[in-house]
């Protein structure tokens, strides 16, 4: 019978209990009937599935990747099920619920609880403050035959725009004039595109296509100038390493290659995930360190020098940083930091010296999976993209900004209060002053004083909420956001373009100081 039609008394969390309380270890027959009622199919043994369904019976929200290691835990024999001596040794020690959580991530239970509570509750978003929409952004129609893949920016002035058929045009933003824009250049690959990545310089740009080809195009000629090998899936992702002398891709089976721009052949390949490898991001400084994300749920981190026939050189692993499994898009924010977003929602930011606790940060108000991140080049602001076409700008470190505010609007209040009381004394020992000057500076004070209570009462509600919230919105379809693009320009502003399978581009010039600000949730 399925565990729905199971009467509560032979639920798993009815006996092994619930409680936090301490127990004493169970005895073997009431060991057998959990056994027994895990063992859905009565083989004998328990599969990842079974184990899967047991573990949310018991109430714990996990992902497959961490019933997978769950599991890895008490088969001994690695056989990949569970039989009874192994459920025996292992559940007679940890015999409630709370230990099989203390297994799993606990910090990953409140991104379960926030996705869950998102599709069985209709009003559950209205927690979260929806933010205001920014300027109408100018809309490209690109006339792509196919839905865009990724937008990528060559120059201050072109972008460039790839379709899933597998062809590639090139835009001026400065010249979109006219019913129908026409692109600079326009080439077709010979098969699906899912990825492009752009050289530094602008001046090439390799696309990862359906049949395991990445393809190299010089942009000035619209040409084809060299096909690279390595893959025998479909590649997913891409990246230039800083120095535009590397390059290195996804696939869809899991596997990486580094590609030095010269050479068809990889100079380095391995098997790096389980899943799809869904982005690939150099570490700004050195370009040395590789970060993963992949649709196995982990984020991982990988020292190119360290890659070899021994060795996948990976230095840094994130389990289930999406906790419903999809991790799309991992990116450096600095030589310490990762910002990752996935389809449980939310947008996480990790500091690799202190993984333990979880996320430093968590950005939560999507209502469905986040398909597209970019970060600013500033590392302050973070733009994401989902699936339904919400498209949204945060502050990286709202928290921080916040903090730096709050001392700043202290010193401020406190160095008024001083001023104000040198003219009061004034008063109270006889001397002279002008009134003016003290009601001038007491109504200063008391506005710095309004001023540092209002950023006391946000620090607090950021010190018990641990997560922030967007700060405007922008104008978009209601299809999904494929892929965004940050561009900061000469005159100070910055330009975003988004891209979307409405075959559309829209470009948000904006001038981004103007967005670094401390506000209430009704002021967003």
């Amino acid at each position: 019978s399925s565990w729905a039609q199971a009467q509560a008394a032979s639920t798993p969390s009815a006996l092994l209990g619930s409680g936090s309380s301490p127990r004493r270890a169970m005895d073997e027959n009431k060991l057998r009937k959990v056994f027994a009622t895990m063992d859905t199919d009565s083989s004998g043994s328990i599969d990842e599935f079974e184990l899967h369904s047991a573990i949310r019976m018991l109430g714990i929200k996990v992902s497959d990747n961490s019933a997978k290691k769950c599991l890895k835990l008490v088969d001994a024999d690695s056989n990949g099920t569970i039989e009874w001596p192994e459920f025996k040794a292992f559940f007679g020690k940890v015999n409630d619920a709370e230990g099989i959580k203390c297994l799993l991530s606990s910090s990953n239970q409140r991104f379960f609880e926030y996705k869950q509570q998102v599709e069985t509750d209709a009003s559950f978003a209205k927690t979260f403050a929806i933010p205001p929409y920014g300027p109408k952004p100018k809309l490209l129609n690109t006339y792509h035959h196919d839905q865009i893949e990724e937008v990528v920016w060559l120059s201050d002035t072109l972008l460039a725009t790839g379709s899933l058929d597998g062809e590639v045009k090139i835009w001026d933003r400065t010249n979109l004039g006219g019913m129908i824009p026409k692109p600079m250049k326009s080439f077709k690959a010979d098969s699906s595109l899912y990825t492009m990545a752009a050289s530094s310089d602008g001046a090439r740009v390799v696309t990862g296509l359906e049949d395991g080809k990445i393809v190299e195009w010089s942009v000035a000629d619209g040409v084809a100038t060299t096909i690279y090998r390595g893959h025998d899936a479909a590649v997913y992702s891409s990246k230039f390493r800083p120095d535009d002398a590397y390059f290195a891709s996804g696939n869809k089976v899991g596997h990486i290659c580094q590609h030095d721009v010269n050479v068809a052949e990889p100079v380095l390949s391995w098997k790096a995930h389980e899943g799809i490898v869904n982005s690939v991001d150099y570490e700004k400084s050195a370009g040395q360190l590789l970060c993963t994300a992949s649709s196995d749920s982990t984020v991982k981190v990988f020292d190119m020098r360290l890659v070899g026939e021994d060795s996948t050189g990976m230095v840094v692993e994130i389990e289930d940083a999406a906790a419903s499994e999809k991790v799309f898009r991992a990116l450096w924010r600095n030589e310490r930091e990762i910002v990752s977003c996935g389809d449980d929602y939310c947008v996480k930011r990790w500091d690799l010296r202190n993984l333990r606790d979880g996320p430093v940060c968590s950005y939560f108000g999507h209502v469905s999976p986040i398909r597209a991140l970019e970060l600013s080049p500033c590392g302050r602001f973070i733009v994401t993209g989902t699936t339904t076409g919400s498209v949204r700008l945060w502050l990286v470190d709202e928290q921080g900004l916040v903090s730096e505010k709050l001392a700043a609007a202290q010193k401020i209040h406190e160095e008024g209060i001083g001023r104000r009381d040198e003219v009061v004394n004034k008063c109270q020992n006889g001397e002279a002053f002008e009134m003016t000057e003290l009601k001038s500076l007491s109504a200063e004070a008391e506005k710095s004083q309004v001023e540092l209570d209002r950023l006391k009462k946000i620090k607090s509600n950021h010190d018990s909420m641990h997560y922030t919230q967007a700060t405007i919105a922008l104008e978009s379809p209601s299809m999904s956001i494929s892929s965004v693009a940050w561009r900061d320009l000469p005159d100070g502003t910055s330009c975003l373009a988004y891209g979307a399978y409405d075959q559309k581009v829209r470009l948000f010039n904006f001038k981004a100081d103007a967005y670094y600000v401390v506000k209430t949730p009704k002021e967003k």
